[in-house]
């Protein structure tokens, strides 16, 4: 979560408040170099990665989210802030999820983790299906 000489601090924070706002201050953070881990982000992923990514974060930072983290059955993934969006629309996601975005995942070891780009090519491939069947 910390690696020296590419990040020194550790940020928690929740993806939302009780009112489904997003939270403003946490951004600045994760350009200045912090690791971010987001709780409760999965239903406004795109919206943090957007406001990641506008606020200089580049889209190919490296996360890593865990579902059911203390759990016999947390499952894991890897990708880039440009793959985050692809949480919201994941039916296979039932159980909580914790996103971890900085540089310092990118030295992470994802031999037992599976690749959210995948699902987001998925779901384009899907979705160009099914916008031709309409046509």
């Amino acid at each position: 979560l910390t690696l020296r000489g590419v990040s020194s601090s550790m940020v928690f924070t929740t993806g939302h408040d009780l009112k489904g706002n997003s939270l403003p201050d946490w951004a600045k953070l994760a350009i200045s170099g912090a690791t971010v881990a987001v709780y409760m982000g999965r239903s406004v992923a795109a919206e943090v990665a957007g406001r990641l990514i506008e606020a200089g974060l580049s889209p190919d930072t490296a996360v890593a989210v865990v579902e059911n983290a203390s759990l016999a059955n947390r499952r894991r993934f890897h990708g880039t802030l440009a793959d985050l969006p692809s949480l919201e629309v994941r039916a296979d996601l039932t159980g909580p999820v914790m996103t971890i975005i900085g540089d310092a995942v990118a030295g992470a070891n994802f031999e037992r983790s599976e690749p959210l780009a995948a699902h987001r090519h998925e779901e384009g491939a899907a979705q160009t299906a099914a916008e031709g069947a309409e046509r």
